[in-house]
């Protein structure tokens, strides 16, 4: 089967264009493998759209990505650039926030992944880490504090509004990690806090019961202090972690430092299906790394894998997926390591710079 995708490239800032570099590199390895066509087409976002256009979303950058099947995404954000500009112009708000916004992306999916050949680069013991790690966190993308108001500092009376979610958004994402699920190990785990909060007994009661038209999947409900420990205390133990919004965000943080560095970690965040294709946003977990920007240094892992889950997820390419999954699994095994995977005591081991990692994965796919 013969498809053509149309692809917004938007690599940022930092770290972004080097690893973005080395996606690219693998994407066109498995065109060439599985017989697709693949049009990707570059725009400036972050301080490099404000450079280019004086905002960190352009207009350009926007339009491209409406006109696009999906966005490959670096990533933005120079904490210590030009402090004067306001944090509503700034790009973790002006450019992540309001792509999620614009598309609907309320679904962030989160794999964590510690390969065998990298249990030194966990942080738990070996025993720890036994049975494997391999968790997803599916976290809800658009409700919650992070879109409540009032969206500026000022003193406001007790009780006052702020981060809410619906029945609808619970009820969409929860059907997102059920099917997930159904796929993996059929366990989901729902985080929330329904002991103490409102919206967690509304996520709690829904999730029941969107839960109860899964029977093939083991639902259990955890209150996000114990799952942050029982990341650190037994991992293995979950499959699909289910959170709202802010409880995602830190929790899918927590569960990447077990796959060993940011720089291994994928993430997905879809919008709803439209004529057979989802709308995705796919990215790196780890950030701009501004220290090692342009050093031939970055792990470009996590962007390749975020091209992964860009074909499998918007285009339905399980194969063309699999085959990046595969070839980034066979470079692990061979000894490539990037300096935040490599550890002296491993015999086989061999520390390379972030072309080599990419010229490797794409020979391998």
């Amino acid at each position: 089967m013969s498809i053509t995708a149309k692809i917004a490239v938007l690599a940022g800032d930092g770290i972004g264009p080097e690893v973005m570099r080395e996606a690219i590199k693998v994407l066109r390895a498995v065109e060439k493998k599985c017989s697709l066509t693949l049009q990707f087409t570059e725009a400036p976002v972050g301080w490099a759209g404000i450079d280019a256009a004086g905002r960190a979303l352009p207009d350009a950058t926007l339009k491209l990505c409406r006109e696009s099947d999906c966005i490959l995404f670096g990533s933005v954000g120079l904490p210590d650039r030009d402090p004067t500009i306001p944090k509503e112009e700034r790009p973790e708000r002006a450019a992540l926030l309001r792509l999620r916004k614009e598309f609907g992306l309320f679904a962030n999916l989160r794999p964590v992944k510690l390969y065998p050949e990298l249990s030194h680069a966990c942080p738990l013991s070996r025993e720890r880490q036994a049975g494997g790690i391999d968790i997803l966190v599916a976290r809800e993308l658009t409700g919650g504090m992070y879109f409540g108001q009032p969206k500026k500092t000022e003193e406001i009376s007790a009780g006052a509004a702020g981060g809410s979610i619906t029945t609808p958004e619970i009820e969409r994402i929860a059907h997102v990690a059920f099917k997930s699920a159904q796929g993996r190990r059929k366990k989901l785990a729902s985080v929330d806090k329904a002991n103490v909060l409102e919206n967690g007994i509304l996520w709690r009661e829904v999730v029941t019961r969107i839960g109860a038209q899964y029977p093939d999947v083991a639902l259990e409900h955890i209150f996000v202090d114990n799952a942050a420990m029982q990341l650190m205390l037994k991992p293995a133990q979950f499959d699909v972690l289910l959170c709202e919004n802010m409880f995602g965000d830190i929790l899918s943080d927590e569960a990447a430092a077990l796959a060993g560095s940011l720089g291994m970690l994928p993430s997905a965040s879809l919008g709803a299906q439209n004529g057979g294709r989802v709308f995705g946003f796919y990215e790196p977990a780890g950030g701009t790394a501004p220290d090692i920007a342009g050093k031939n240094l970055a792990n470009p892992i996590a962007q390749i894998l975020s091209a992964a889950l860009m074909l499998r997820f918007s285009f339905g390419l399980d194969h063309a997926a699999a085959a990046i999954e595969n070839a980034v699994a066979k470079t692990i095994a061979a000894g490539f390591r990037t300096g935040d995977i490599f550890s002296s005591t491993e015999t086989n081991a061999r520390k390379v710079g972030t072309r080599e990692m990419g010229d490797a994965i794409a020979a391998a796919v």
